[in-house]
C-alpha cells in the first residue's frame, strides 16, 4: 500500500525488564497528525499510536428483552466470558476462554446471538444511547418515546434504543434497499415490535415530518478513524491527495442530516450526534453549526468518560483500550407548536386498510397466544387488501406521511391466514439455532442472515454449500463472508481448500485483510503444510500488510507442527496468550521445566497467564518427573483466581499415577468428581499401579488394584457417561495386569 509522508514511532527494545517491544512501527500521514493529534502531548500521542496498534476488543450488549436466566453461564459453556464495560450498563467485554487454537469461537454461531439475546457491539457504540438514556429520564420521565434513528443500519444502536428506553414508535431509516431489509430482520430478532423502518434520503425527513419526533439519533457517516484497530486504511485516507475534497462532502452530508434530523425533533426533544472518527471537522465543527440554529447543549455525564470543554464526549482509543468515538446531545427550546396542525390524517380506509372489527382482534389474540404463547403489543390491527394483517403505529398522522418511504407500514401479523414469519421472530421462544435462522433469512436477513448462516456451519463443507447458496441469492460475499468461510476450513485442517478459497477472493476482487491472511496461515499450519504457510507470511509482507498477535501464533503453530522448536521461539516476543501456551506445551512434550516456566515469565510481563497455559506447565512438571512442581502450579492458578478444569485435573491425576502416589491421585479424583476424562486418568493410575505390582500366581495387591479401577468404570457409568475407547482399553490393561500369567491370552 502506498503511503505518503508517514510518520514512524519507533520500536521499543525487548529488554531485560521485560517489557515487550511493539508489534510494528504505528505510521499515521502527517496531515492526520496536525490535524487529529495536535492538541496530544508526546507521551499521550504515543500511548494513542500503540493502542491503534493493538487488536480490537470484541464486546457485546445484552438485550432487556430477550436475555433469560443464566445467559452468562451459557456464554460461558460456548467459551465466552464477559467482564464488564464502563461504558454501557449492559455492556461486556468479550473474553474468549483460550484453547490451543488461535481460532476464537464466533459470537454469531451461538443460539443467544441468533435469539437475539445478545448483540455483537463495540463497546463505545453503546455510549449514544447510554448518554441519552442519562439525559431522557431527567427532560421526559416514564413518558413512552417517539424516537427517530435517521442512520440506522444494521442496528445496534436501534435495538439499543428499544431495549433501554420506554418507547411507543421507533422509526429507523436506511436509504439503501438491502440494508434496511437487514435492519429490519435485526430489529424484528431483537423482538422489537413498535418500529417502523423506512428506506429514504435522510436529508429530506425533517421536511416531511417537522417537529414530530421526541428524541432523533444521527449517528453519522463518517471517516471512521476510531476504527484503526479494524481498518488500518482510515488513517491512509489523510494522505491522499484527494483527502480534502472526500472530507468537505462528508462534511456537507453530515451537516445537511443533522439539519434534517433538527428539523424533525419537536420543541422540547433530545438529538443525539455520534461519530467513530476523531477530527474535529467531523465532530466539534458540526455540533457549532447546529448551536447556530438555536441547538442547546445538553452536558453529558462525565462518570462515563470525561467531556470536553464544550459538554461532548470524546473517546480516544488509548484512554480505555477500545474504540475511538464522539457524542454530543442538545435540546430544543420549547415553543408553541399549533396541535391541530399536527393531527390532520386520512382515515384508515383511504390509507388501503381496513380495521379489525372487536370480535376479529379477540380471535386473533387468542390465536396467538395458543400458537406462540406470545400477547399481541399495541397498537392497531389491520387488514390490506392482499388480507394481510398488519399492526398499525397509534401515531397514524406521522405513518400517513412516512407510509410511501416503508418497508411495511407496521409489523405483519398475518400472511395468508397464517402467522407471519415476522411476528414468529418477534415472538421468539424455544427455538433451536436453525429455526432462528430460517425466521431471520424469511424476515429479511439477506446478506447477514447468509452470513450467520456460514458462521453456524459444523464444518467446511457445510460452510461451503451456504457460501454458495449465497451467491445463488445474488447476494455479494464479502471480506467478512470469506473470512468466515477460510476459517470453516482452517477449523476441518483443510489447507489445499482454504487456499482456493483466498484465490477466489482476489480473482472477484475482494482484498484480502489481516484476518484472511491469519486464517490462511492457520489453515496451512494446521494441515502440516510448513512451507505454504511461510509463503502466505511473506507474501502478506510483501503487500505491507502488518502481522498481528494472532498471525504470529498461527505461523509458531505451522513452526511447531514441523517439529522446528527454534524457529518458534524466534516468535516469542510476537506472540499473545494463545502462542505462549503453544510454545509451553511443545516444552512440556519435552520436559523441558525450565524454557516452559521462562516463557510465563515472558507472557506475565504483559499479559495474564490463563487456565491453558497454567496446565500446559503442569504438563511440562509432569513430563520431567517433578510432582512437587506440578502441585506448585496448581496452587499458583488458584491465587490467580483461577478454577482448574477437568484437564487441569486430569494431568495431575496422570502425574501422580506414573509417580505411583496413589493416595494424592486419589484425592484429586474425588475433588473432580467422576466425568470420562478424570475416570480415565484413575483407572490407567490404577491399571499402571497393578502393572507394576510382582507377579506371582496370585496377587491380592494387584487384585486390589483392578477392582479399584473396574470401581470407578462402574460409577463412570451409574452417572450415565458412556466410555469411550480410550477408557475402556485403560480398564482392560488394568484388569489383565493382575490376572495371572496362566490366565492372560
Amino acid at each position: 500500500m502506498l503511503r505518503v509522508a508517514m510518520v514512524d514511532v519507533p520500536h521499543v527494545a525487548h529488554q531485560a525488564t521485560g517489557r515487550a517491544r511493539m508489534r510494528r512501527a504505528p505510521k499515521a500521514p502527517r496531515r492526520f497528525l496536525a490535524n487529529v493529534c495536535a492538541g496530544l502531548g508526546g507521551c499521550e500521542l504515543r500511548r494513542l499510536l500503540r493502542s491503534c496498534g493493538r487488536p480490537p476488543r470484541s464486546a457485546l450488549r445484552v438485550s432487556r428483552r430477550r436475555a433469560r436466566p443464566q445467559l452468562g453461564r451459557r456464554l460461558a459453556r460456548e467459551g465466552f466470558h464477559l467482564s464488564p464495560s464502563p461504558l454501557s450498563a449492559d455492556g461486556f467485554f468479550i473474553n474468549v476462554q483460550e484453547t490451543l487454537s488461535c481460532q476464537a469461537p464466533l459470537l454469531g454461531h451461538s443460539l443467544m446471538h441468533h435469539s437475539g439475546e445478545v448483540y455483537g457491539q463495540e463497546a463505545t457504540s453503546t455510549l449514544p444511547i447510554e448518554s441519552l438514556r442519562a439525559v431522557a429520564e431527567q427532560t421526559f420521565g416514564d413518558q413512552p418515546l417517539c424516537v427517530l434513528d435517521l442512520c440506522a443500519a444494521p442496528g445496534s444502536k436501534a435495538s439499543q434504543v428499544a431495549s433501554q428506553l420506554h418507547i411507543d414508535l421507533l422509526v429507523a431509516n436506511e436509504p439503501q434497499k438491502t440494508r434496511a431489509a437487514l435492519l429490519q430482520a435485526n430489529l424484528l430478532r431483537a423482538g422489537v415490535s413498535e418500529a417502523l423502518i423506512l428506506s429514504m434520503d435522510g436529508t429530506r425527513i425533517g421536511a416531511i415530518m417537522p417537529n414530530a419526533f421526541d428524541v432523533v439519533l444521527v449517528d453519522a457517516p463518517c471517516s471512521g478513524e476510531g476504527n484503526i484497530r479494524k481498518d488500518p486504511s482510515a488513517w491512509d485516507r489523510w494522505a491522499h491527495n484527494d483527502h480534502p475534497q472526500q472530507l468537505q462532502s462528508r462534511l456537507n452530508l453530515q451537516k445537511d442530516l443533522m439539519s434534517s434530523g433538527w428539523q424533525a425533533l419537536r420543541p422540547g426533544g433530545l438529538l443525539v450526534y455520534s461519530t467513530c472518527t476523531l477530527n474535529h471537522e467531523e465532530n466539534e465543527r458540526q455540533c457549532c453549526q447546529l448551536q447556530e440554529q438555536g441547538a442547546q447543549v445538553v452536558r453529558l455525564d462525565e462518570q462515563l468518560v470525561p467531556s470536553t470543554p464544550e459538554g461532548f464526549l470524546r473517546v480516544w482509543p488509548h484512554w480505555l483500550d477500545v474504540e475511538g468515538f464522539f457524542v454530543a446531545c442538545f435540546y430544543k427550546e420549547t415553543t408553541h407548536v399549533d396541535p391541530a396542525a399536527q393531527m390532520d390524517c386520512l382515515s384508515l380506509g383511504k390509507m388501503g386498510f381496513r380495521r379489525l372489527k372487536t370480535s376479529e382482534v379477540a380471535g386473533l389474540q387468542e390465536r396467538v397466544l395458543q400458537e406462540l404463547h406470545f400477547s399481541l403489543p399495541p397498537g392497531i390491527p389491520v387488514m390490506d387488501k392482499e388480507e394481510d394483517v398488519f399492526l398499525l403505529t397509534k401515531r397514524l398522522p406521522l405513518l400517513q406521511k412516512l407510509l410511501p418511504h416503508t418497508l411495511l407500514p407496521g409489523i405483519r401479523l398475518l400472511s395468508k391466514q397464517q402467522i407471519s414469519k415476522e411476528l414468529r421472530l418477534v415472538a421468539g421462544g424455544n427455538l433451536s439455532s436453525e429455526e432462528w435462522l430460517d425466521l431471520y433469512k424469511s424476515a429479511g436477513g439477506g446478506l447477514g442472515a447468509s452470513s450467520l448462516s456460514l458462521k453456524s456451519a459444523v464444518d467446511a463443507p457445510t460452510a461451503w454449500k451456504a457460501f454458495q447458496e449465497m451467491k445463488q441469492q445474488r447476494l455479494e460475499p464479502d471480506i467478512v463472508s470469506y473470512n468466515t468461510l477460510l476459517n470453516a476450513f482452517a477449523k476441518d485442517s483443510d489447507g489445499a481448500g482454504a487456499q482456493e478459497v483466498f484465490n477466489e477472493m482476489t480473482d472477484v476482487s475482494v482484498t484480502p485483510g489481516v484476518v484472511s491472511f491469519s486464517v490462511l496461515i492457520e489453515a496451512h499450519a494446521r494441515a502440516g503444510h510448513r512451507k505454504a504457510a511461510e509463503q502466505a507470511f511473506r507474501i502478506m509482507q510483501e503487500l505491507g500488510l502488518q502481522p498481528n498477535e494472532v498471525t504470529y501464533t498461527a505461523l509458531l503453530r505451522a513452526r511447531l507442527l514441523s517439529g522446528d522448536l527454534l524457529g518458534a521461539e524466534d516468535l516469542q516476543n510476537e506472540l499473545n496468550v494463545v502462542g505462549y501456551t503453544l510454545l509451553i506445551d511443545a516444552y512440556a512434550r519435552v520436559g523441558n521445566v525450565e524454557k516452559a516456566e521462562a516463557a510465563v515469565d515472558a507472557l506475565s510481563m504483559n499479559a495474564a497467564p490463563n487456565l491453558a497455559t497454567y496446565t500446559a506447565l503442569m504438563k511440562a512438571y509432569s513430563r520431567a518427573h517433578q510432582l512437587q512442581g506440578a502441585e506448585a502450579v496448581m496452587s499458583r492458578m488458584k491465587a490467580q483466581g483461577l478454577e482448574p478444569n477437568s484437564i487441569t485435573y486430569v494431568t495431575l491425576i496422570a502425574a501422580h499415577g506414573k509417580a505411583k502416589s496413589l493416595q494424592r491421585a486419589e484425592e484429586l479424583y474425588k475433588e473432580q468428581g467422576p466425568n470420562l476424562a478424570s475416570a480415565t486418568a484413575m483407572i490407567g493410575a490404577y491399571g499402571r499401579l497393578a502393572s507394576s505390582q510382582p507377579k506371582p500366581p496370585a496377587n491380592s495387591v494387584r487384585a486390589k488394584d483392578a477392582e479399584r479401577a473396574q470401581g470407578v468404570f462402574d460409577e463412570l457409568c451409574a452417572q450415565t457417561v458412556r466410555p469411550d475407547a480410550i477408557c475402556c482399553r485403560q480398564l482392560s490393561q488394568a484388569l489383565t495386569g493382575a490376572r495371572p500369567q496362566s490366565e492372560r491370552k
